[in-house]
């Protein structure tokens, strides 16, 4: 039988959502309830991926549509036998039935459903591999009754502190759905051409579309990105259109560990939520309390990460610490601030307490995590990196002010600008970079020696700054001195270069940064920080070939840390 007969990514419902109390968050009206399959029939939803690595354990995961448990064994070490679980949070709306039997289905998705039919519940199998070896690769294989034996490798974490070199790659605002395929985004250039400023936008680009479509350039990104062999896969937000909409979800694991490509399944994943993980519900579409409960009951169900020890158990895996050699990661949640005060408040449009996400502000419960973790990781002497998903110091549409008074008035309700508030403590505990998106471009400045990067450029947006033609006004003005004079971006600073209507260098792509931290002398360390993309190939008429040509941009970091 094959592994997958089109992967059917069938991710239907979480007996883990009473866990964690609130709204069940159901689905509008969902169709009658398909037969669960046989063991003779079973197929993977989502092939199995890696999680959570440490010196000693790594988490395997994979879902299927049967409740037979399945079982990982592990080259050198044994077998370990699957727990299934229902997994009733990864539920379809109506809407969402009525897509995929629809006729703008263009990437196929669950076509092998029966006409008016849901695609079937899927089973959680989860489990925690212990006693491994620190930094060891062992080829690990999964069976699950009625699908082929899937086979990959996992490595473990070097143990805390050690001299090891690390790669990582980081990336944001793939926004996946399966509305991506032929689907383009619209592509400008800076104003240089025509004697404008590099930050500008030349007029002429207003309505001009990317050369392919946003599912190609990502499984591209994403091929790329495997061919860099990354210990772990950091991913600072958006990863889906619509957190609450579960073909979004079934679309980001088509791409990561699926019928498109598994660097999952060899490379753990560190996400954070976007403002997108908050966003949609079937029975109430945008920002509300329904909306964020069902986002989060899903990427509960997702993501095993290290617990942050909070009181409200709904704040579990939205910040918290990675360890990984003499790398910490510090993942903070962004998606909300204080809702009496838009100066400090992230998302105008979510009630933080009725959707239980919590405030980031000084005071809070995550700004004191914060603070013991940053400190404690630079008592151990760690390499910090930090990870949210709302760019503080950028000059996108979402570097503006905080406020109601909109975009065309110099005013975002989705601003990053409070997240400023860190930048006092990054600097007093010796962060070496902030790893940011939400802006959907390119972008990088330094401030008193910590390295701010934008990297929303995985596989949607390819922005510039500000937003034309709504405004013209780009917020470069309200970055620091010292941001204003390091900063740079792949819209300024990368001219296209044509030869006729054909591309040849320059411009916005769809990449990733690649981070790479190695010992340096006695005690130091050198921190490499490569922006890479992905460029579509085109023939003399600017048609794309199919083929892409992988690419870094002119922008590499070097940092030597003392220790």
């Amino acid at each position: 039988m094959s592994l997958y007969p089109k992967l059917a990514l069938a991710l239907a419902v979480t007996s883990l959502t009473g866990c964690f109390g609130g709204s069940s968050s159901s689905s509008d009206t969902p169709p009658e309830k398909p037969a669960i399959p046989t063991e003779a029939d079973s197929r993977y939803h989502v092939l199995p991926y890696i999680q959570n690595p440490s010196s000693t354990e790594m988490t395997v995961t994979w879902f299927s549509d049967s409740s037979a448990a399945g079982s990982v064994t592990i080259e050198g070490i044994g077998e370990f036998t699957s727990k299934p679980e229902l997994a009733e949070a990864l539920s379809y709306g109506s809407s969402e039935i009525e897509y995929i039997h629809g006729e703008n289905n263009f990437s196929d998705i669950h076509s092998e459903v029966a006409e008016g039919e849901a695609p079937a519940p899927s089973y959680k199998h989860s489990v925690r591999i212990n006693k491994l070896t620190p930094n060891t690769a062992y080829e690990y294989s999964v069976k699950q009754p009625g699908a082929d034996t899937f086979t990959s490798t996992l490595t473990t974490a070097p143990m805390t502190g050690s001299r090891q070199a690390v790669r990582f790659i980081a990336m944001s605002d793939m926004e996946t759905e399966p509305e991506s395929t032929q689907k383009t985004v619209r592509w400008t250039s800076n104003a240089l051409a025509i004697g404008g400023e590099k930050l500008g936008t030349d007029p002429d680009t207003y309505k001009r579309q990317y050369a392919v479509d946003q599912t190609s350039g990502y499984k591209a990104n994403l091929k790329y990105a495997s061919e860099r062999s990354p210990n772990f896969w950091v991913i600072a937000g958006d990863l889906v259109e619509k957190g609450g909409r579960q073909l979004d979800w079934d679309e980001f694991w088509r791409h990561g560990a699926g019928e498109w490509g598994t660097l999952a399944s060899t490379t753990p994943i560190f996400p954070t939520l976007g403002n997108h993980e908050n966003y949609w519900h079937p029975e109430a579409p945008g920002y509300n309390s329904q909306a964020s409960m069902l986002s989060y009951d899903k990427w509960n169900t997702y993501w095993d990460l290290p617990s942050n020890y909070a009181t409200d158990e709904r704040y579990e895996k939205r910040y918290y610490r990675a360890d990984y050699g003499p790398v910490t990661l510090i993942t903070l949640d962004s998606s909300n601030g204080n809702d009496a005060d838009p100066s400090q408040d992230t998302n105008l449009m979510i009630d933080g307490t009725e959707s239980r996400v919590p405030d980031f502000n000084p005071g809070s419960e995550q700004w004191n995590w914060a603070v013991r973790e940053l400190a404690d990781a630079q008592a151990q002497g760690q390499i910090i990196f930090v990870q949210f998903h709302h760019t503080a110091f950028g000059t996108g549409v979402h570097s503006m002010p905080s406020g109601s008074a909109g975009i065309a008035n110099g005013e975002d309700n989705q601003s990053g600008v409070p997240m400023r508030v860190y930048k006092e403590i990054f600097e007093r505990y010796g962060v070496t970079a902030v790893i940011s998106g939400h802006d959907e471009l390119l972008e990088y400045v330094r401030i008193n020696g910590v390295h701010y990067w934008d990297v929303g450029f995985a596989g949607d947006g390819l922005r510039g700054p500000g937003y034309p033609p709504t405004t013209t006004y780009v917020p470069f003005d309200l970055l620091p001195t010292e941001a204003q004079e390091t900063h740079w971006s792949a819209h300024g600073d990368v001219p296209e270069m044509w030869n006729g209507k054909q591309l040849i260098d320059g411009g916005k792509h769809y990449g990733f940064l690649e981070v790479d931290v190695r010992p340096s002398g006695d005690y130091g360390y050198e921190v490499i920080m490569t922006p890479r993309y992905v460029f579509p190939v085109t023939d003399e008429n600017g048609t794309p070939t199919g083929d892409f040509e992988h690419r870094q941009y002119n922008k590499v970091v070097r940092i030597l840390v003392d220790r």
